[in-house]
């Protein structure tokens, strides 16, 4: 007789399967159904949110996005409230609230976002939102110079430091020493330095993450002066004078970009084609150009990169942007610079093609002008350093104001700086990237200072830079150094 497969399925155990999987699709269909009828039911659910505690403090108009479960109505501004208070704009995209900060967030600070009636398209049921987050505080470097060699007791040159540290903090961390240290600029996490030889010239130098220095190599012997970075590019640009004895070509004050990824140092040309020979530069922020003042005060906006390559093979040529006696400032937005004539201080709008003046606000008996200025990353104003000259005292009283509501005029105006003592001076200021502090470089003395004798960027020995609250004028630390930069 023949075996009966023992696995074979029998008429009661196949209905029992089909039961089973009739239950299985009941309960899924009964349990989606619950769960369509709660999202009908309840408002749009938060499922997490995206922001960048470092961009939020380093540059304007970035960005916290809400992400939730539904389509959304537009969200209003009005539904939004940001604890501690600053301007924001708010759009809505789909499922998405999109809160945008026309201005930089203070550093280390716990900031609060609560969203109010954010209403589902679909369901016309509404939620509120509340989330949380702190910003970070980047890092800035200053430079302190060592004591000079002391002839009557032997003592070797002490050697100048880079050193980087944060306002919030009382701690400094040596990033690099030389026995001469001209200058430096941040490249992303690593510096570019220029050093002093014993016969003046340059070397500069790439030093890393880690401390770790390479040499870079310059168009032959020779002084490096006015060093930068282009912000977002692995370009350095600087004015290079050959030394005397140099072989090959010889260069004065001509403007070279040294490109980091191939280690070659080219001359950017002017309308001659010719070199650029410059008495002040610098590149525009966020764009392929640089600015450069000639010898003659002629301003040129000048595009150097293969990538702006025209159809017939040229570079586009220099543009002409007039004749000033300095070049100030230029501005975040990358748009605009601060020129000055003898008399008076513009700010160009390159984008506009405007020129609008800086008139400084006269105070009766004195004489009263503009020395300087920085813009401030959000908004349209600016932080100027103005002298005014008392002819019955023949003294000249420095301040730092903050000017809000643009460039024209009618705009508020108010100190936040003004030195303690009428033998103190302002040497020079800088902005912080959110525009929350200044780094002001004093003389604490004018009468007693004394010059470190550098050939290039000379300094008093007692430079020392206070950071100060730009909201408040509070001085919140001080430091023995100078070239404060974020």
């Amino acid at each position: 007789m023949p075996t009966a497969l023992t696995d074979a399925p029998t008429p009661g155990s196949a209905r029992g399967f089909r039961l089973a999987l009739w239950s299985i699709v009941t309960v899924l269909t009964l349990v989606c159904a619950g769960l369509v009828a709660v999202n009908l039911l309840n408002g749009p659910r938060l499922l997490g949110f995206d922001v960048d505690p470092a961009g939020v403090v380093a540059s304007a108009n970035q960005r916290l996005v809400l992400e939730t479960n539904q389509q959304l109505d537009a969200v209003t501004a009005e539904q939004v409230t940001l604890l501690p208070a600053v301007p924001i704009s708010v759009d809505t995209s789909t499922d998405s609230i999109i809160i945008s900060f026309p201005q930089p967030l203070a550093y280390n600070t716990d900031y609060t976002v609560t969203v109010t009636g954010a209403t589902g398209s679909a369901t016309g049921q509404s939620s509120d939102f509340e989330v949380a987050f702190a910003t970070e505080e980047p890092a800035l470097f200053y430079l302190s110079r060592g004591a000079a060699p002391d002839a009557a007791t032997g003592a070797a040159k002490q050697p100048d430091r880079i050193l980087r540290t944060l306002i919030g903090s009382n701690e400094t961390e040596p990033v690099f020493e030389a026995p001469y240290i001209q200058e430096f600029v941040p490249i992303g996490a690593e510096l570019a330095v220029v050093t002093l030889n014993a016969d003046l010239s340059s070397t500069l130098t790439r030093v890393d993450s880690e401390g770790v220095a390479s040499a870079l190599t310059l168009p032959g012997g020779g002084g490096v002066q006015d060093l930068e970075a282009a912000p977002g590019e692995s370009l350095l640009g600087f004015r290079f004078t050959s030394t005397t004895d140099a072989s090959g070509p010889v260069y004065e004050n001509s403007l070279f970009l040294f490109d980091l990824a191939t280690g070659v140092a080219d001359p950017v040309l002017g309308l001659d084609a010719e070199p650029v020979q410059a008495i002040d530069w610098g590149f525009m922020p966020g764009r392929a150009e640089l600015v450069a003042q000639l010898y003659d005060t002629t301003v040129l906006l000048i595009d150097p990169l293969v990538e702006s390559i025209e159809a017939d093979g040229q570079l586009p040529e220099p543009i002409p942007l007039g004749q000033f006696s300095a070049l100030t400032a230029f501005a975040p937005d990358g748009l605009r610079i601060a020129v000055s004539t003898a008399n008076a201080q513009f700010v160009l709008d390159l984008s506009q093609g405007t020129e609008d003046a800086l008139a400084a606000e006269s105070v009766v008996g004195t004489t009263r002008y503009t020395a300087g200025l920085q813009f401030l990353a959000g908004g349209d104003g600016f932080v100027q350093r103005l002298a005014e000259f008392d002819p019955d005292t023949g003294q000249v009283r420095q301040s730092l104001t903050l000017v809000s509501g643009g460039e024209q005029p009618g705009g508020e105006e108010r100190v936040v700086y003004a030195p303690t003592s009428g033998a103190e001076s302002i040497v020079a200021f800088s902005v912080s990237p959110n525009d929350q502090y200044l780094a002001v470089q004093i003389e604490p003395n004018r009468d007693t200072a004394e010059s470190d004798g550098y050939p290039f960027e000379a300094q008093a020995t007692d430079a020392t830079t206070l950071f100060v609250n730009i909201a408040t004028g509070q001085i919140t630390r001080s430091v023995v150094g100078f070239a404060a930069t974020w």
